[in-house]
């Protein structure tokens, strides 16, 4: 079984791809700009009775979010726990594994903290919002910044020429230095950045409480990093694991931020997150 389906509640349209046709449900949340179909390196690791649910994040694939929305009313983390719950009925599920990247990390912990008895286990590899980033919340919470952020769109050339200076003076590393290009390229790329910032921008995990739920739950948590990860550094794990009484298994592989490899399959198979637990 590998195919695409929809769900909808009210304005909201969910994507999702499935892999496997068991009845026990890992569901994988993608980092921006990437795609569900990211999360086929992992198929070898299913069992059986195991299947894939792939999500595509809003503004990615077909799943959508309204743009008369963006500006004054972002996606509510409400929302999108009733959404994941109706996936969950239609999948025919009561709990689940969670698994997320990136930007999908950062998803995947706001949903550990808020719906925590639907989660079994919790795999987080390089994943964003251990640090608040205050770029990120002048652009996608404050009007003046929106502004901004629309003439950027248009024109963005004042802040590459910025992204040179403070390579130059050494703020700013080669690797962050080609992100940022890369992220900015096309008209097309910065207003899905646009679209996919601001329609998160409530989405940032509490970390303490995050903690707190993973340890009263006993919930099983898996962490991975990319030792020369220039966007999610590995030293960000602290934020997180500081909060526990017993410290989590940290992994931190010989990678950069792209991390959805055969190396993290071979890890999750020594570390079999999906393994039957009650």
């Amino acid at each position: 079984m590998h195919q695409y389906s929809t769900i909808t509640i009210d304005d909201l349209q969910l994507e999702y791809l499935e892999m496997g046709s068991g009845h026990e449900v890992i569901i994988c949340l993608h980092g921006f700009g990437r795609e569900a179909s990211d999360f086929e390196t992992f198929k070898s690791l299913l069992q059986p009775n195991q299947r894939l649910v792939a999500i595509n994040l809003f503004a990615h694939g077909r799943s959508v979010f309204p743009k008369n929305r963006l500006n004054k009313d972002p996606l509510l983390v409400e929302e999108w726990c009733a959404i994941i719950k109706q996936l969950m009925n239609t999948l025919h599920i009561s709990r689940f594994h969670l698994m997320g990247y990136s930007m999908g990390g950062r998803i995947a912990m706001v949903m550990m903290q808020h719906m925590p008895d639907c989660i079994r286990s919790l795999t987080l590899i390089a994943p964003d919002g251990l640090k608040v980033n205050m770029l990120y919340r002048f652009v996608s919470e404050t009007a003046l910044g929106r502004v901004i952020f629309r003439r950027i769109i248009r024109n963005p050339k004042w802040l590459l020429q910025l992204a040179d200076i403070f390579k130059v003076l050494r703020i700013m590393n080669d690797k962050l230095h080609r992100f940022v290009y890369v992220q900015l390229e096309s008209e097309v790329k910065r207003q899905l950045v646009y679209d996919v910032w601001l329609t998160h921008r409530k989405f940032f995990p509490e970390l303490s409480a995050l903690a707190s739920h993973i340890q009263k739950k006993h919930t099983p948590l898996v962490l991975i990093f990319g030792a020369y990860d220039a966007v999610i550094p590995p030293r960000l794990a602290t934020k997180l694991t500081r909060y526990f009484t017993i410290k989590p298994q940290l992994h931190i592989t010989a990678s950069g931020h792209l991390l959805l490899t055969q190396e993290t399959v071979q890890l999750l198979a020594q570390e079999q997150p999906w393994s039957d637990k009650p």
